[in-house]
Formats: structure tokens, sequence, C-alpha cells
């Protein structure tokens, strides 16, 4: 027989309930909210188990139980039920989709949380905080899904440039691409602080997808330009005429 759990609530298998009071919570969404809340305000090295226990309302010896350490528990954040950013990111491979649609379909799906719930938000700013400053090397922490907007954008961009193969120029313009987003992430709070309007509403939001894509547009059409002038050697890809 199994031991019994710190907490008398049973292990969660289901997704968050919204809107329900914490307690009414079981345990292991309790950590997991507050692992989030947490790892996502002040990063990996600076959450202790201690005060993830306290912020989930629960002993620490919860933890270990649930998760077995806090690298861990810091994993389970990049698996359900929160999931993952690729769903954020919408089917770019369509065939018949425009270079333009494609890129603004990107951006409303990348910049959607901004309206979404605080979880969400978080979410994003913890997917930030790993690609800036990785939690644990010997914990892989969904790394298919850190670089996914770069991964799905250098996809869209070597079909559209028709290039054979993705060169690092490619990588250089996709990273490019993609941080636009990143971007606005990055300064969320200080554009509510000080440019609230900016992000005030759905139709600012949609403003900012728009003006992005145009951005992008006119970095690849720079790159094309590159191309085209760059001598074709055995180790440079070619754009196919």
């Amino acid at each position: 027989m199994s031991a019994l759990p710190p907490d008398s609530r049973p292990a969660a298998s289901c997704p968050v309930c919204p809107g329900a009071e914490p307690q009414a919570q079981p345990a292991r969404t309790r950590l997991l909210l507050a692992a989030l809340k947490l790892f996502a305000a002040h990063g990996y090295d600076r959450t202790s188990i201690r005060a993830i226990a306290a912020e989930a309302q629960t002993n620490v010896a919860a933890v270990s139980y649930y998760f077995g350490d806090k690298a861990a528990l810091h994993a389970a954040l990049f698996a359900d039920p929160f999931g993952s950013l690729a769903a954020l990111v919408p089917d770019l491979s369509r065939p018949g989709l425009s270079l333009r649609i494609a890129l603004l379909r990107f951006f409303e799906g990348a910049l959607a949380p901004l309206h979404h719930s605080e979880m969400a938000q978080q979410m994003v700013r913890l997917y930030l905080r790993q690609m800036l400053e990785p939690a644990d090397q010997r914990q892989p922490v969904a790394g298919h899904d850190v670089d996914v907007s770069s991964r799905v954008i250098a996809e869209l961009l070597q079909r559209h440039l028709r290039l054979p193969a993705a060169d690092d120029d490619l990588q250089r313009l996709a990273c490019a691409v993609s941080g636009l987003a990143h971007q606005v992430w990055c300064q969320h709070e200080t554009l509510v602080a000080q440019q609230p309007q900016l992000l005030a509403t759905p139709e600012a939001l949609q403003q900012w997808a728009e003006r992005l894509t145009d951005y992008a547009l006119a970095m690849v059409a720079a790159e094309r330009r590159r191309i085209r002038r760059r001598p074709v050697g055995p180790s440079t890809p070619a754009a196919t005429p």
C-alpha cells in the first residue's frame, strides 16, 4: 500500500479549475499554480521550495511527494495541465497561405495571452525566463517548445524564400522575426505602466500584430535582396529561380 500524501486531498490529474478558492484546489494543482507565479516573477534560482509551499498553503513535504524536487516541479509547468507555447502558434504550413497572412496569424497567436488570464501571462513570462536564464541544465525543460516560435518561422521563411536548406542567415532572420513578439512581451509591464493605450484593447493588440507583420516583411525583403546579391558556392545555398 502506498503512503498517504502529506496533504489529505488527492493528487490532481485534471486541468486547473478557474476561479476556484485556493483550498478547493487539490494540493498538486495549488503547488503548480504557486510555482508558476513565483518562478515567473522571481526566476528559478531565487524561488525556494519553502516559498512555493507557503504560497500553495501546503507543506514542504508535498513538493517531494508530488514532484520529487524543485527541478521536477519546474519541469512539470511545461506539461499538462498548463500546456506549451506551441498551442499559441497556429499552423503556418497550409498550402497557399501568403507570407503576410502567415506572419499575421503568428503574431496574433503570440500576442493573444496579453488579453487572456493572468495565468497565461505568467506562463509566457516563465518561457521568456527559461530562454534568458535556463533553470537547471540537468533537466532538459521543454527544449522543443522554448524555441518553437523561431523554429516555426524558420520553416515558413525557408519555404517562401525557396531555400534548399536552413543556413545560418535564415536562422538569424527567423530569430529576428520571432523576436519582435518576444520584445512586446519583455516590455509588457513597462508599456502597461507608461503607455497603457498601446495594449488596452483587442483593437490595440491587433494593431501590434499588423505592425509587427509589416516590420517582419521588411526584414524578409531585405534578406531576399541580400540572397540575390551573394555569390553562389558549395557552402552557400542559393535561392531557387
